[in-house]
């Protein structure tokens, strides 16, 4: 079964340092009669590799048995490295790796002295490509870096180990640009401080150049916003009830200020009467003002500029016959006159 959450725990430098080194001595110190102790894992000698899986299975004993409970195992992480240790190993076979795998787990889980000690059972189980891939570069990293200290004493072959280290590391995030795994990304870091803490002094002697570590701080700080499903659902469950608390809290604290504000913010019934006037007067306004700019693309437009026009036409007339009305008068007043004169010369 793929590895879960708790498994992809990276071993820091100091703890790959301390299992690799156990499980190195385990394994070279394997004797001939220990085949005979271990005939749960003998019965598969006869199948492809079986002599390597038995020797395997031997060496996770001692390795395990180092640790006298699961405390101090998971205290060095011993569990998760193993895991780790016995994937590689399987993908060295020719077989299937899950067929080695399955005989690990089978052993881990048929041996009395695990089963007591609650050791790793259940923690043996088929790393995914990603998984395996990771473990594989940040180790051969750490491996680099052990060669370097071992080495120290010999100026030269430390300062190769260095540069073969630090350009295995910067090849991490330039083949990687996008780290989408927080323990990953935080193991990085972590081991960049502790690198150049012990280099940095020291490339002054060296004849090579020894790169500087890229930083992993910027993509560790973008992860840290980026929670796992577990995280987000339990934050979704603090939302919820944080809500919650609020939605009880605040709006009866809410109701209470509203209510003390009733009266400040309260309008009379009278105040109703004199703005209704006024409303219903400014919508009347507006929709006369609407229906004017548009009646004339309707049927009463027509209509209306039709009464209009004859209305125009019947208040010509009336000033056409009344300006001849006028004239009328203005000549029969002038002929009273020479009448008048006509009169008057006459009497003479």
């Amino acid at each position: 079964m793929p590895g879960s959450e708790e498994d992809k725990k990276y071993d820091t430098f100091e703890e790959y340092n301390y299992n690799q080194n156990i499980l190195d001595k385990s394994y070279k110190d394997i004797l001939s009669d220990d085949f005979d102790k271990f005939s749960s894992c003998s019965e598969n000698e006869e199948i492809e590799n079986g002599q390597n899986i038995v020797k395997d299975c031997i060496t996770l004993k001692k390795y395990l048995l180092h640790f006298n409970s699961i405390e101090s195992c998971n205290n060095k992480n011993c569990c998760s490295y193993v895991n780790y240790w016995l994937n590689k190993k399987a993908r060295t076979y020719n077989n299937a790796i899950n067929s080695a795998l399955k005989i690990y787990n089978k052993f881990i889980k048929d041996d009395n002295e695990f089963t007591q000690k609650n050791l790793c059972i259940s923690k043996i189980n088929d790393l995914n490509t990603d998984e395996y891939k990771k473990m594989e570069k940040l180790y051969k990293i750490y491996e680099h870096y052990k060669n370097y200290k071992l080495h120290k004493h010999i100026v030269q072959v430390a300062c190769g180990r260095a540069k073969s280290c630090a350009i295995e590391y910067n090849d991490i995030l330039f083949n990687n640009p996008k780290i989408e795994d927080n323990k990953f990304c935080k193991v990085l870091e972590d081991f960049k401080k502790e690198f150049e803490k012990d280099v940095s002094p020291f490339k002054s002697q060296c004849t090579t150049e020894i790169p500087d570590l890229f930083s992993y701080e910027e993509e560790c700080n973008n992860l840290q916003w980026k929670p796992n499903e577990a995280d987000a659902s339990s934050r979704l469950q603090a939302g919820q009830m944080e809500m919650g608390g609020i939605t009880g809290e605040s709006l009866n604290t809410q109701t209470l200020k509203t209510l003390s504000g009733k009266e400040e913010h309260h309008i009379p019934p009278s105040s109703f009467g004199a703005t209704l006037p006024i409303s219903l007067f400014s919508s009347g306004v507006g929709i006369l003002l609407i229906f004017l700019s548009f009646y004339k693309f309707t049927p009463f437009g027509h209509w209306l500029k039709f009464r209009a026009n004859r209305f125009k036409g019947m208040i010509k007339n009336f000033d056409d016959e009344y300006e001849m009305l006028q004239h009328t008068s203005e000549y029969d007043e002038s002929n009273s006159e020479y009448k008048g004169y006509n009169i008057a010369y006459n009497s003479l």
